[in-house]
C-alpha cells in the first residue's frame, strides 16, 4: 500500500519510484533471456563488448518480451502500488516492451536531448488519471547510462493546456503550445537552445504557472520500478557507459467498467 507521502509525491511530479519492486533474481532471469536471444539472432555476445557496436533497435525482441520470465513483471509489489495509484485497472496483455540500448560507439559526451521529448496519447476518460506507464529495470543503470528521462511536474501543465473537449492531449499540438507559452520549454526542445542543459534542467528545473519542473534520469538498482503519470513528457537518451541499458515498459489503463486481474 502506498503512503500518503507517495501519493503525494506521484500527483506532484508524475512520478514514483518503487525500489526492489521485483527480486533481483527475476530481474536477473529477465536479462539472461535478452542476451540469449540477442545472442542467437545478433551475434551479440554478453561477454565480449566488441560485438556490442548496436545503434538502431534490434527486431525480434517483441516475442522475447512475451516469455513467461516477463510475467513475474506482475508481482505483489507491482500489482500494490498499481492498486494505490489507480483503485481499478485493466491488466496488459503482457507486461513487458522491451527497452535495450548499446553503449554509443563514439561516447564524445552526454547531454540532455532535443527533439525526442513526447506524452503518449492516452484519451480523456472519466478520472484523472487514465493510464500509468511502468518503467522497469532490469539492470543496474547509472547516470548517462541510457536512461530515460522524465519532465517531472509536466503532467500538471498539459492538463491545463490539453483541450478537454476534443479527444485527448495530442503531443505534438501540446508541444507546440506549451513552447509558445513557456521558453524554458521551448529551448528544452530546441537543439539550439542556450547554456548547460545538464545544469538548467536536470539540477536547476524551474517553475512554470506554478508547476515545478525538472528532468529526472530514470536510474537505480535492477527491479526498481518507475511508475509515471500517462501525460508526463519523457525522451529517450543516449548511452554513453560500457553497460547497455535494459529496461521494459509497459502502460497500464483504467478502462470504465473494467476490474483488474487478480
Amino acid at each position: 500500500m502506498l503512503t500518503a507521502a507517495e501519493r503525494d509525491e506521484f500527483d506532484r511530479t508524475g512520478l514514483l519510484r518503487v525500489a526492489g519492486a521485483i527480486p533481483s533474481a527475476d530481474a536477473e532471469a529477465m536479462c539472461d533471456r535478452i542476451w540469449a536471444h540477442v545472442g542467437a539472432e545478433h551475434g551479440i555476445a554478453r561477454s565480449d563488448p566488441a560485438t556490442w557496436l548496436v545503434e538502431e533497435r534490434l527486431p525480434g525482441l517483441r516475442k522475447v518480451a512475451g516469455r513467461r520470465e516477463f510475467e513475474r513483471i506482475g508481482c505483489p509489489a507491482v500489482r500494490a502500488a498499481l492498486d494505490g495509484l489507480m483503485g481499478d485497472w485493466t491488466q496488459p496483455s503482457r507486461w513487458a516492451t522491451l527497452l535495450v540500448t548499446f553503449p554509443r560507439r563514439e561516447r564524445t559526451g552526454w547531454d540532455v536531448p532535443s527533439t525526442t521529448w513526447h506524452n503518449d496519447f492516452v484519451p480523456f476518460g472519466t478520472g484523472r488519471l487514465r493510464a500509468v506507464q511502468m518503467f522497469v529495470l532490469l539492470n543496474d543503470l547509472g547516470p548517462r547510462g541510457g536512461a530515460t528521462l522524465v519532465l517531472t511536474g509536466s503532467h500538471r501543465l498539459v492538463r491545463r493546456y490539453a483541450d478537454r473537449a476534443a479527444d485527448g492531449p495530442h503531443p505534438k499540438r501540446l508541444r507546440r503550445e506549451l513552447g509558445a507559452a513557456h521558453p524554458w520549454l521551448r529551448e528544452l526542445w530546441s537543439e539550439t537552445g542556450p547554456g548547460d542543459r545538464v545544469r538548467r534542467y536536470l539540477v536547476d528545473g524551474t517553475e512554470l504557472d506554478g508547476v515545478s519542473l525538472r528532468v529526472v534520469e530514470l536510474t537505480g538498482r535492477a527491479g526498481d520500478v518507475y511508475f509515471m503519470h500517462c501525460d508526463t513528457f519523457h525522451s529517450a537518451a543516449p548511452n554513453c557507459l560500457d553497460q547497455p541499458r535494459m529496461m521494459a515498459t509497459a502502460m497500464i489503463r483504467r478502462e470504465p467498467g473494467q476490474r483488474r486481474t487478480a
